[in-house]
């Protein structure tokens, strides 16, 4: 295990509003099993690759404009970090629905926290199929294949695999992760199709999710789901719609008080977030198992899912 010691300290402005805590919330709902966030007394600590080497940031926010960023990951690059994973300058939309707009006035600062491109995001997502609950798990099991664990603090963290190292590997390999042959299999093809050059970029899936998710579909064992999965939580699409997400219902009925509210009932009643409806549903997730909690904030949630 390596203790990683290359650390700067500085600081990285943020367009307001902007509210980590709120941001980060699905780490937290991951309750620390993932191997590439974390979020621990009001920090987030993150681990992904720049190029071909592990970096490592952690971010605390102490100003509702800037982020305290500590790391081994280049200064330089810590903006082009804060718009691909924070989703830092996604601009946040005042909503005519009631109670979306109710669940913003809520929690100020909400943006898109993904993996940050749409290869991790087809990775999670095929990974996600096989065992919901303990995808994070698989997720670090996969992730110990091919990295050695860097301590940051007193956690273990790893990143996900690049796509050339999935697409060398053997189906022995990635299935001895967890996931099944199919799945390693899938994860195997996707990475060889990353490096063809034949995946949707980042920025065509942020902004043009529903052409993302066709293109996408063509791949082994991705559905409609999963399609949707990758746009919403790999590039953190605006307008992303989880379509058949049991959380979401059950957010929505108890912020709606519509108990028979039905997953057909749901997609229609997103038609009314356009063009937000990614950041709507991540409002209502939020509004159901609360942010990440922050020190300084006495209205946290303690629920996870």
């Amino acid at each position: 295990m390596e203790q990683d010691d290359h650390a700067s300290r500085r600081t990285l402005t943020v367009p307001e509003p902007f509210s980590l805590s709120t941001t980060c919330g699905p780490v937290h709902w991951t309750t620390g099993r993932s191997p590439r966030h974390r979020w621990h007394d009001g920090t987030l600590t993150w681990i992904g690759w720049e190029e071909d080497r592990i970096a490592w940031r952690t971010a605390r926010q102490f100003a509702s404009d800037v982020l305290d960023i500590t790391g081994s990951g280049s200064p330089g690059l810590d903006a082009e970090w804060g718009r691909r994973v924070l989703g830092s300058e996604i601009a946040l939309p005042r909503y005519d629905d009631p109670v979306i707009a109710g669940i913003a006035e809520r929690q100020p600062g909400l943006h898109p926290y993904c993996d940050g491109s749409v290869f991790e995001g087809i990775i999670t997502a095929i990974v996600g199929q096989s065992i919901s609950v303990a995808a994070a798990v698989t997720q670090a099991r996969l992730a110990a294949l091919f990295a050695e664990p860097i301590l940051i603090g007193v956690h273990e963290y790893r990143p996900l695999p690049r796509p050339d190292q999935l697409a060398d590997a053997s189906d022995e390999l990635v299935r001895s992760s967890g996931v099944t042959w199919k799945r390693a299999g899938a994860i195997r093809f996707a990475a060889q199709e990353y490096l063809a050059g034949n995946l949707p970029a980042d920025q065509v899936a942020r902004e043009r999710p529903e052409v993302t998710i066709v293109e996408l579909m063509k791949l082994p064992l991705v559905g409609r789901w999963t399609a949707e999965s990758v746009v919403l939580w790999g590039v953190g699409a605006p307008n992303a719609h989880p379509t058949g997400d049991v959380a979401l219902l059950r957010a929505a009925r108890l912020a709606y008080e519509r108990p028979d509210l039905t997953l057909k009932d749901l997609d229609v009643l997103a038609e009314q977030w356009q063009p937000a409806r990614g950041l709507a549903a991540r409002l209502l997730w939020t509004d159901l198992f609360g942010p990440a909690p922050d020190p300084t904030r006495r209205d946290e949630h303690c629920d996870t899912v």
